[in-house]
Order: C-alpha cells, then structure tokens, then sequence
C-alpha cells in the first residue's frame, strides 16, 4: 500500500500508471462521511470544515451524511462512503507556531490507494496544515481565522474525494482536482470543481480506460 500525497511546498514529480475506473455516482447521490480523530479540535473550525465541504460536494452532485466513526448504528445505505481521519489537533495555530520555518516538503492531505484503487480512507494533517498556513493566518484578523482554517481543511478533503469518488489518479489544470495547491487557493473567496472534474466525477457509461498520469505537487 502507499498513498498518494498532496504536498504543497517544493516541487515534486512521480511518474506512475494506473487504471481509471468508471465512477458510478449519479448527481444527488449520498456520500456518507465517518469523521475520527476531530477529539479536541476546534468546534469553529470543525464546522465551517463541513460547511464548506458539504458545499462543494454539492456542486458536485453528492449530498454528506456525516457520522462519527465509533458510531454504533449501521451504514444508512449511503451510495459511496468514505472515512476521513483527522490528524493532530485541527486548530488555529499560535502566534509562535506560525513563525516556524517549513521543511522542503509539507504533505497536508492522502488518500490511500492499492493496486491502482483509490481506497475511501483519506486523512488531513491538521500538524501540517496550520504549519503551512501559519504565516498567512497570523496576518488574517482573528475573528477571520478559524474560518479560513476550516475552510482549507474543507478543500483538501474536497480534492481527496474526488480522486475516491472519480477513482483516478489524474488531475486538472485549475480548481479543486489541481495537482497543487498554494496558500492563496486555500485562502481564495471562490474554489471549486471545474468542468473536467465534475465530468470525471460523473462520466457517460462507457469502459474504463488506461492512462499515463503525472502527479506534481509543491
């Protein structure tokens, strides 16, 4: 097994070949999310996470069901499910955390992926996430920040979604399903899916097909 990563400073290259399965949502369809880790997180940041989040699935023609992960009730039957684990403390960062130094490489959000499959098993490194927005935070007026946190949060596992839902491995040039993010896309008022991504997301029947993918990141 390995993951897929999303990293978000320096410049990285992978070459890999995968096989790019049909996607079989339908607009409307249920997501169902089960949310573990979020134990001592924020309240404000955790929801304008979902808010966000359940916006932006909803331009792209899934409803969220959340549930927590040591929820005891069955699935409700929901058409696609995916387990989000939330690592480290998703919170505003503090003044003398968000003056620290980056590493060369920050990876914020993956998805694991076995045998060319994209698994429903994604993750955000909330450690790594106020790292990196930090420095931009710390600018932002603090009634401002844990909506922009929660927000960015949101738009990882936006990104990470639709490789699980559209089972691919390739990217966009723009938006949500772009292969890398910056500080001003997680701070940006609008960011969403474009037109090729919500047509991965929901393609015409047809068989799937094979394709050479790039993945960068920085």
């Amino acid at each position: 097994m390995y993951a897929r990563q999303l990293a978000l400073c320096c410049l990285l290259y992978v070459s890999t070949s995968t096989g790019r399965a049909e996607s079989t949502a339908t607009a409307g369809s249920e997501l169902e999310v089960y949310l573990r880790g979020d134990a001592g997180s924020s309240a404000v940041v955790l929801s304008e996470m979902t808010r966000e989040l359940a916006s932006l699935m909803q331009h792209a023609g899934f409803r969220i069901s959340w549930r927590r992960a040591n929820d005891p009730s069955s699935p409700n039957g929901a058409a696609h499910l995916v387990v989000v684990d939330l690592r480290g403390t998703c919170t505003v960062p503090a003044a003398d955390q968000a003056s620290q130094p980056l590493p060369a490489t920050l990876v914020l959000a993956s998805s694991s992926v076995v045998d060319g499959r994209v698994l429903p098993f994604s993750w955000v490194d909330c450690s790594a996430l106020y790292r990196f927005l930090g420095p931009v935070l710390a600018s932002q007026p603090e009634t401002e920040q844990a909506y922009i946190y929660g927000r960015s949060m949101a738009r990882l596992l936006a990104h990470e979604f639709y490789h699980v839902l559209a089972q691919t491995d390739d990217h966009t040039q723009t938006g949500i399903a772009k292969a890398r993010f910056s500080t001003g896309d997680l701070l940006a008022e609008h960011f969403d899916f474009e037109s090729v991504a919500l047509g991965r997301l929901h393609p015409p029947s047809s068989g799937p097909s094979t394709d050479d993918v790039s993945v960068a990141g920085r």
